[in-house]
């Protein structure tokens, strides 16, 4: 009896225990492990066994953790006292999730409930890389000489954004470039946002376009062929902005009404401004509609050279 008595404290309870094979998972891809449940001095029953993704970001100074997703691992079972139980885990990281680029931060959170006792958990750092797709482009991208900027991978209204200095091929012509991912079946794009350099028009003049990437070009996994493929492009895409002007609005609303009636559907990234949602996704990101008419206006938020978007804390779980 006293043993129940400290069992409902705490004292003497089973524990959990998650237990990964990587902490490294790219989009796409499953995080695999198992739970494993150790029984302490008395047996217990376990109502429910589940593990939750939650994902800490900073906005604005206030620190925000959110619960993304939740993993059912097990469900009324009973423990004996020093019984050891082993069960499989499982999550696969869908496209919407922001990856960990030194401002997104998750962890897995495994909780029980057990009956007349106290709870218990655990918690497992997680670290969210980009999918194999996106990895090739951010390789191409290097091997065309763009540096990723400090403070890259903002979170703002259409998903993640993640920002470049050009090489000096494009230097003349080009001072920044900033990209979007979005991913929908076989349907690979990268949406361009080019800030223009003095010479031939205004400097800071902003060019919205979009890229296809060909199926093809993605499966052959090639970087070398994917830089040529998109230094092609952004050499056709500035004669373009010579001969004809800036597009000045991005092509976003085209993709409004993407699966599941969000507007997010589809952009890497954007599953988080979809779960903020209502009054608070409006104070966030209020003057979007500058941005679609060519005066983008980011949050400040702290970012490098005063850039906006989401002030992301760098603290460890």
């Amino acid at each position: 009896m006293f043993k129940k008595l400290m069992a409902s404290f705490g004292v003497g309870a089973a524990k959990v225990n998650l237990v990964l094979e990587n902490e490294q998972c790219r989009i796409g891809e499953s995080v695999t492990g198992k739970v494993i449940v150790e029984g302490g001095n008395v047996a217990q029953g376990v109502h429910t066994l589940d593990v939750d993704v939650v994902m800490k970001v900073n906005i604005r100074g206030k620190e925000i953790n959110k619960v993304v997703d939740t993993v059912k691992v097990a469900r009324d079972f009973r423990i004996e006292a020093r019984e050891t139980r082993e069960l499989p885990f499982e999550h696969r990281i869908p496209n919407h999730y922001p990856i960990s680029r030194g401002s997104v931060a998750y962890s897995l959170v495994t909780k029980t409930d057990i009956a007349q006792a106290v709870d218990t958990g655990d918690h497992d750092r997680l670290v969210v890389l980009p999918s194999r797709q996106m990895a090739l482009v951010f390789d191409a991208l290097q091997t065309l000489g763009f540096k990723e900027k400090i403070g890259s991978g903002k979170i703002e209204r259409y998903g993640q954004e993640f920002e470049f200095y050009p090489p000096e091929h494009f230097s003349d012509q080009l001072r920044e470039l900033e990209l979007k991912f979005y991913s929908q079946g076989d349907d690979f794009k990268l949406f361009l946002e080019m800030e223009m350099a003095g010479g031939y028009m205004r400097s800071g003049v902003e060019h919205h376009t979009e890229l296809h990437v060909p199926v093809e070009l993605l499966r052959s996994g090639s970087s070398r062929e994917l830089a040529n493929y998109i230094r092609e492009f952004l050499e056709n895409e500035l004669s373009q902005v010579y001969i004809q002007g800036p597009r000045m609005s991005p092509s976003y609303h085209s993709h409004q009404h993407a699966s599941h009636g969000s507007p997010f559907g589809g952009f890497m990234g954007g599953m988080l401004t979809g779960m903020l949602g209502g009054a608070l996704l409006g104070e966030l990101f209020d003057g979007d509609e500058n941005e679609d008419a060519g005066d983008t206006e980011e949050m400040s938020g702290g970012g490098e050279e005063g850039d906006g978007g989401f002030d992301f804390g760098d603290e460890e779980f």
